[in-house]
Order: C-alpha cells, then sequence, then structure tokens
C-alpha cells in the first residue's frame, strides 16, 4: 500500500514537472527576477558597428530582453525607425500598458562619426531626463546584421558614483532561438556588456500588430 501510495506521488510529481516545463517553455508575463546593479566603476569601452548602413537598420525591431529600467514596465515591446526628409530618424517605441498600447515619440541623429552606428536619440515629451549632454550618442550599436538581430547599448555618469547602464536585443521578428541569445550574450561578454542584466520581454501572440 505504501509503495502504491510513493509511486502514485511520484508519477504526479513527473506530471507536475512536465506541465511546468511546457508553461515555461514560453516567456512568462511577470517573469520573477532581481535586476543586477551596474558595475561600480567608470562606463565600460563597448565596440559599435563600424561602416553603420541607416538604411538597413530602419523598419521595424522586436524588443527581445533588455536590462532592468524604470521607464518600461510594458510588454509587446516594438521599436519603428522610419527616415523624415531631413535625414534624421522617426522613433516610435510601442509597449503594451494594462492591455493598451503606449506609443512614445521621438527622433535620432547620427553622431559625430555618421560611418559608426552611434546615434543620439531624444524623446520631447518623456518624462525621463536626458542623461547624455546634448549631442552626445546614447544610443550604441554594438553589434547588428540588419536584418536578424541587433544590440544597443548605452552607459552614462550624469553624476559621481552614479552610472545608468541600458541594454537591449533586439529581432527583426518576435523571437530569437535560445541558443542564438545564448551564443550572443557569451559574445558580449567580451564586449563588456554584462549580459546576465537582461530580462526577457514579452513577445506571445496576444501582442498585436504581432508578425505571425
Amino acid at each position: 500500500m505504501a509503495v502504491s501510495r510513493i509511486l502514485r506521488n511520484l508519477v504526479l510529481l513527473i506530471c507536475l514537472s512536465c506541465v511546468s516545463c511546457q508553461n515555461n517553455y514560453n516567456v512568462p508575463i511577470n517573469p520573477p527576477f532581481n535586476p543586477l546593479k551596474p558595475a561600480p566603476g567608470p562606463c565600460p569601452v563597448v565596440p559599435v558597428v563600424k561602416n553603420f548602413n541607416l538604411q538597413q537598420y530602419l523598419g521595424r525591431w522586436y524588443e527581445i530582453e533588455r536590462f532592468f529600467n524604470q521607464f518600461q514596465e510594458g510588454s509587446c515591446v516594438t521599436a519603428d525607425y522610419t527616415l523624415f526628409p531631413n535625414g534624421s530618424v522617426s522613433v516610435i517605441n510601442t509597449e503594451v500598458v494594462n492591455g493598451k498600447l503606449n506609443p512614445i515619440f521621438g527622433f535620432a541623429t547620427l553622431g559625430p562619426d555618421p560611418s559608426e552606428g552611434r546615434l543620439v536619440v531624444d524623446f520631447p515629451s518623456s518624462p525621463v531626463a536626458a542623461y547624455t549632454g546634448k549631442g552626445v550618442p546614447n544610443y550604441n550599436v554594438v553589434a547588428t546584421d540588419y536584418v536578424n538581430y541587433a544590440v544597443v547599448y548605452s552607459c552614462s555618469l550624469p553624476w559621481p558614483k552614479f552610472k545608468l547602464e541600458f541594454s537591449w536585443i533586439l529581432a527583426r521578428r518576435p523571437s530569437v532561438p535560445q541558443s542564438f541569445l545564448w551564443e550572443l550574450k557569451s559574445w558580449l561578454r567580451y564586449a563588456n556588456v554584462d549580459g546576465r542584466r537582461y530580462i526577457p520581454t514579452l513577445q506571445d501572440y496576444s501582442c498585436p500588430r504581432r508578425l505571425s
């Protein structure tokens, strides 16, 4: 009798484990995490894309993962870049908060060296203060192949001993293979970007405007 009860409990535990595995296959809506603080010291030196092709970079990007930050709380995040006639870039970042689309509008210009993937992005209507000096690039494209993925990084020291570090992994589709993310984060470690600080962004079929 005792052996039979043990076997039933073991089968139940296995079934629950399988259900848990299935539920965890997709990114949970509110994944538990403890955001890591930026490492002490100055901003690290990170590589940026050379011979940057702005035209190829335009279009829609889906946010796959990001560093924790105080100005993003939603899911289903997209970034849309289009070119203005004057050569600057229209930036529309959209997230879903409480079931509603929440866009923010801004613009971007290339940095001092237009051949590098460094841009100055500004959101005039955002309550978030600009922590970098005027004209200082705050959107650094660390890596991209233009058609699949991009990694963006930003770091600033607005006050002594107060470092702000942001990063986003973007993709042309709402999801990327986990194996690719692991390899990318391993490479980012050598690029002085801490891959442990990324948290996943929900991009499931409940997201509006999702590309299937």
